[in-house]
């Protein structure tokens, strides 16, 4: 009887430890469902355009700050319908969304982290390289145009380029490299439209197309070529570089290193450029300028109210069908002046510059927008080009208001 009894109070007791067993084990998962309910965030985007111009294929950017807890690289951003839009964590930690923005009205996103298997993966667009087999090129692109600047092993051979070079493009896709490959291994000329653009732009010892530089006694202190290149993003709808160039003395100022941040989102015709410059004790006037070239000698324009600059390039080959190439600057600070100013003697077929003139302190940073666009692939004329420029500076003053729940 007493082993009876001890067997069953032996099974009585396993049965006890099973239960108790089963709740610690729901209580667990429990916690574990829970936890990861909490940590799975999930924000609501409200994207307001109080201006009465709509803002169609336009890149919004919003700061690392602001995103409640969404820090993870893998997310999904939709519209209240399901539907998904392409988006883009930067290196800073800022979240790009691509979308319309009609004018006046409210356009709604929800943000979600997601595994690296679900999360967005939108077309790459915007492309940048370092071609050392070519000079060390840095050229980037996005759907709309496409540039260079020149590398560390071209100044080494002698080379004076100095400005920004531009590359035309009449597809929306990533064209550059196809481009350098074919010119480079196979002799297929990218100074030859092959279908989808081309490179037919002069830029010489000049500004070339949106360069900035300091001036010193009364003379421009051109940056020749770069000398460190660091692609910080590389798409899909934003590709950003940090440039720094060989130091340079500046008037009494020696060793002064410039540093570049130039950023190019999907959909726009303009580059973002942020300037910085160590070493400058003082206050210098600071430029930035289009060469002018003698193909169309009277094809710039200057803005009444200093917002924009432009000029329309006829290409170093007119006669040749290649189309009229459109170049613009826009400053979100007005520069304290625009003149054209000739050169002495002509200068790698340009005859002067259209320039801005401002002042930098010391230990300040110089933010600008410079970028291009072609008569073949949307844009239609100056008239056109020109109001894209003014609107462009509109929407700086008119920010999308971002509000995040």
């Amino acid at each position: 009887m007493i082993d009876a009894y001890c067997i069953k109070a032996k099974f009585l007791r396993f049965d006890y430890i099973k239960k108790a067993l089963g709740i610690v084990i729901f209580f667990l998962l429990s916690v574990n469902f829970c936890t990861s309910a909490a940590t799975t965030s999930e924000i609501s985007l409200k994207i307001t355009n109080p201006s009465s111009t709509d803002r169609k294929g336009e890149v919004l950017e919003i700061s690392d700050v602001r995103l409640n807890g969404i820090k993870e690289k893998a997310i999904t951003v939709k519209t209240l319908d399901g539907r998904t839009v392409p988006s883009q964590i930067t290196n800073d930690g800022s979240l790009l969304v691509y979308g319309d923005f009609p004018a006046q009205s409210t356009t709604q996103y929800i943000v979600t982290e997601a595994t690296k298997a679900r999360a967005m993966n939108a077309d790459t667009i915007c492309f940048g390289q370092i071609r050392h087999d070519m000079q060390d090129d840095y050229t980037w692109e996005n759907d709309r145009s496409g540039y260079r600047l020149y590398g560390p092993s071209y100044r080494a051979g002698g080379g004076k380029v100095s400005g920004y070079d531009i590359w035309t493009k009449s597809v929306e896709y990533p064209i550059l490299k196809e481009r350098y490959d074919g010119h480079m291994k196979y002799g297929i000329s990218y100074h030859k439209d092959h279908g989808t653009g081309m490179d037919v732009y002069t830029v010489g010892p000049t500004l070339g197309a949106g360069m900035n530089a300091l001036i010193s006694s009364d003379s421009i202190c051109y940056p020749v070529a770069y000398e460190n290149c660091d692609i910080l993003d590389n798409g899909p709808l934003r590709v950003t570089a940090k440039i720094t160039c060989f130091p340079e003395n500046i008037g009494n100022d020696t060793d002064v290193l410039e540093t570049r941040i130039i950023s190019l989102d999907r959909g726009s015709w303009l580059n973002k450029t942020k300037v910085k410059y160590e070493g400058i004790t003082q206050s210098y006037p600071i430029t930035t300028g289009i060469v002018v070239h003698k193909q169309n000698k009277r094809g710039y324009a200057i803005d009444n109210d200093k917002r924009y600059l432009a000029y329309a390039d006829l290409t170093d080959n007119p006669n040749n069908g290649n189309g009229v190439i459109f170049i613009g600057i826009v400053n979100p600070q007005l520069p304290d002046s625009i003149s054209y100013v000739p050169f002495e003697k002509e200068v790698s077929d340009g005859v002067g510059q259209i320039q801005t003139f401002a002042t930098l302190p010391p230990d300040s940073e110089y933010t600008y927008y410079w970028g291009s666009g072609w008569s073949k692939s949307g844009v239609k004329g100056m008239e056109s080009w020109l109001k894209y420029l003014a609107d462009f500076y509109l929407r700086l003053q008119t920010p999308l208001e971002i509000k995040i729940e």
